[in-house]
């Protein structure tokens, strides 16, 4: 109670020292140009015109219509791009598009709740995405990695200059769908070259063994140096089934929604900063806060990812175990191998597999999170 206390007064404060109008907050860097870069801090930025430097937009809605020669750093509500941009777009936001009409250079680097890129986009490296939903329906030059709970990936991706197809590294995902075969880089296309195409049931194996794997490396992280942790999530799951599943829908809504309040935060504490000339205290709040903040925020997909999954595993392999082994079923190892292995092959399953997954990272994130509360409530 303290604590919020505590809190409750610095808002209040800083509500009282903040201005009422953000451009008062930013004297140097209202709308216009620094050399060749332009800053933009406006509630709805639209880009018409041709930027000749780099591109810096913050507001609640950031539209990019005209041509950025240099590369784009943008943060906002919804942030829609349809220009062309000759270098890379670092973009942070609930809602991100590329429109049919988007140019990308190099790579796209993401964080938020949705990135949609819409038939007929083109980035000319790679897509880099931390996030809840990806959805790409463009071309795309080198690669697509990250950490996303949901891919769709009906575009196509460029291979390599000797025409393979490109290796996906997925950090994480509920479901993933793409097509059986996908198109290799255009000038191979052109060439007349055919593309690369695997055989289907090989692609899905190898998708289940890098999963598997995966899977079992953390899973092996966190029994070795926590030995009862999944287990007590799994426990916690087997007593209170619909108060974790409720849990779990809080915990997710509510924490990337608290990440993206506090990186509002820390951009205007940043920049109220920096209108006092406290330029050394701005930038080791925006590097520290920015550091903590990204280092929260994977943390919870990586666990929403891969954690919840291993407590569902560890669930139902000790479930399974202790009726048909009971002595394997103390096992740190054994019940989380079987139950992963189970899982996998479960969420392999169309329509289901998506059912199972979500269902796990929602059961996993209020287990967690009833565990956490009995702790406190407990010191």
């Amino acid at each position: 109670m303290r604590r919020v206390l505590l809190f409750a007064c610095a808002a209040i404060l800083l509500v009282g020292c903040a201005p009422e109008d953000l451009q008062t907050l930013l004297p140097t860097i209202q709308s216009g140009a620094i050399g060749r870069d332009v800053f933009l801090f406006e509630d709805n930025v639209v880009v018409s015109d041709v930027v000749e430097g780099d591109l810096f937009a913050w507001g609640d809605s950031v539209q990019i219509d005209g041509k950025v020669e240099g590369s784009v750093f943008a943060y906002g509500t919804q942030v829609r791009i349809n220009g062309a941009v000759d270098g890379s777009v670092t973009v942070a936001g609930r809602e991100v598009v590329l429109g049919p009409t988007a140019r990308i250079g190099q790579g796209v680097l993401f964080a938020g709740v949705l990135l949609q890129m819409e038939e007929g986009a083109r980035v000319g490296g790679g897509v880099t995405a931390v996030g809840y939903q990806v959805l790409l329906d463009g071309s795309i030059g080198q690669y697509v990695r990250g950490a996303m709970l949901r891919l769709r990936l009906d575009g196509t991706v460029g291979g390599s200059t000797s025409g393979a197809l490109p290796r996906f590294v997925r950090l994480a995902g509920i479901s993933r769908t793409w097509p059986a075969a996908l198109a290799t880089r255009a000038g191979a296309a052109s060439a007349g070259s055919p593309a690369a195409v695997d055989d289907p049931l090989r692609q899905r194996a190898i998708v289940l063994a890098r999963e598997l794997v995966t899977l079992l490396v953390f899973g092996l992280v966190a029994v070795a140096f926590r030995p009862t942790l999944l287990y007590v999530f799994a426990d916690r799951v087997r007593a209170a089934p619909l108060a974790s599943l409720g849990y779990g829908i809080f915990v997710l809504i509510a924490g990337y929604i608290a990440g993206g309040l506090l990186a509002v935060v820390l951009g205007f504490l940043g920049f109220w900063l920096f209108s006092f000339s406290l330029d050394m205290l701005a930038v080791a709040l925006l590097a520290g806060g920015g550091a903590a903040l990204a280092l929260g925020m994977i943390l919870l997909t990586l666990f929403a990812a891969y954690g919840t999954k291993l407590v569902l595993g560890a669930w139902a392999g000790r479930l399974i175990l202790r009726r048909l082994a009971p002595g394997a079923a103390d096992n740190r190892f054994w019940p989380l191998l079987l139950g992963t292995l189970l899982y996998l092959l479960v969420a392999a399953v169309p329509y289901l597999g998506e059912f199972v997954s979500v269902a796990a990272s929602l059961l996993g994130l209020g287990a967690a999170w009833l565990v956490w509360r009995e702790l406190r409530l407990a010191s």
